[in-house]
């Protein structure tokens, strides 16, 4: 099964626009809309997992676009947490994967790289 494309938001965070700039020429349309609530209709329990989530997101990752993933990874993380014996490994996949969309996995995390704070040189001051 082929690679998901990475949105391009994660790619100039990691650096992989700057490697390979002929992949990231086109201008891919993002939604100024920010995330919001909980959808209405979700239960108690996948409402408090969706803001769960939203918390552990990076700043300006999650917009409007993503709140159907969004219902998904948090009904999936609240099932997980009420019947952690029932719940089946392709839906531990499928959790895992919708949090890797999301950019939420340690290794998502890792790949999102950020500059370093540059070193004090101790000679600086002189």
């Amino acid at each position: 099964m082929a690679r998901h494309k990475q949105p391009d938001e994660l790619a100039r965070l990691k650096g992989a626009d700057k490697q390979n700039p002929q992949r990231y020429k086109r201008q891919t349309p993002k939604s100024t809309v920010a995330l919001g609530q909980p959808p209405n209709h979700l239960p108690e329990d996948v409402a408090a997992a969706w803001k769960e989530i939203e918390t552990c997101a990076l700043p300006g990752v999650l917009t409007c676009s993503d709140r159907f993933v969004m219902e998904i990874a948090a009904s999936l993380l609240a099932e997980f947490r009420a019947n952690r014996a029932d719940f089946k490994a392709a839906k531990y996949s499928h959790l895992i994967g919708c949090l890797a969309r999301l950019g939420l996995t340690p290794a998502d995390r890792q790949k999102l790289g950020t500059e370093k704070p540059p070193e004090d040189n101790p000679f600086n001051e002189f």
